[in-house]
């Protein structure tokens, strides 16, 4: 078996070494579990750097570590087997890494993928795809600006918060019909809510499950759970924390089991 996931940092595990310099019940005090105001652990070694430098400061094993703990890094060792991983853009990710993959999986046999994860990220992130430089800083340079017209800057927002998540449902759809033709399995699930609306029906996507209830959404579960490193750790980093990778990991798993992959 071979298994591909591809996102943004949420899906390579950003920070998730965290979790190797704090026991587990350190952060279960049930006093503060589950709460609005959770137990915020103090980090060793990242404490004594600004948050912006923690990844600088992090070693090879400590990378590592937050890979393997990652929801990816558990689906490796529950299916034994290896797996491709990548992060970008809606866009980028399925435009071109994605296609490859299902290019690579057609023409190589010992890659052929069982199944891809699609994590879709921020939409705004794709905003590079339509206004000049790396970041669309084109685009808000033009709605902060007090020279820009009220009804250009509500064609800037739609298109921001309407078109460009319909763009992105369209390509996912299409993705998924790439990826049936190629016998390959896809599961789409979203940090964002609203584009998780539009496609929170669709076969292929994942519903975060989690005590009997469901979130179609990483942001969703946020306001209930304290899904996010900065919920449990003194940091202002807002990336999933080991928790939620395991609760992704588990709503993953159940989708494997539907379709018959494991």
């Amino acid at each position: 078996m071979l298994f591909a996931t591809v996102g943004c940092s949420f899906t390579r595990g950003e920070r998730l070494f965290y979790h190797k310099y704090v026991e587990d019940d350190e952060l279960a005090d049930p006093e503060h579990i589950g709460q609005g105001n959770p137990l915020r652990a103090p980090i060793p070694i990242f404490g004594q750097v600004t948050d912006g430098d923690h990844m600088a400061v992090a070693t090879k094993q400590d990378k590592r570590f937050m890979l393997d703990i990652s929801y990816t890094g558990l689906l490796s060792k529950r299916l034994n087997c290896e797996y491709l991983t990548h992060s970008g853009d809606n866009f980028s990710n399925m435009d071109r890494h994605i296609q490859n993959w299902v290019e690579m999986s057609r023409t190589i046999p010992e890659r052929k993928l069982d199944f891809i994860v699609l994590q879709l990220t921020e939409p705004q992130r794709d905003l590079k795809q339509f206004y000049g430089g790396h970041d669309g800083q084109e685009f808000w340079d033009k709605l902060g600006s007090i020279s820009t017209p009220p009804e250009e800057k509500k064609k800037l927002l739609h298109h921001l918060e309407v078109e460009i998540p319909e763009q992105t449902v369209s390509v996912v759809l299409k993705i998924n019909k790439l990826c049936k033709d190629n016998d390959i399995d896809l599961f789409v699930w979203s940090w964002t809510t609203p584009i998780a609306e539009m496609l929170k029906d669709e076969d292929f996507f994942v519903k975060i499950e989690y005590e009997g209830k469901e979130y179609i959404s990483y942001n969703q579960m946020a306001k209930y759970h304290n899904v996010s490193l900065n919920q449990i750790f003194d940091s202002i980093d807002t990336h999933p924390n080991k928790f939620f990778n395991r609760v992704l990991y588990d709503s993953i798993i159940r989708k494997l089991k539907e379709k018959g992959i494991i």
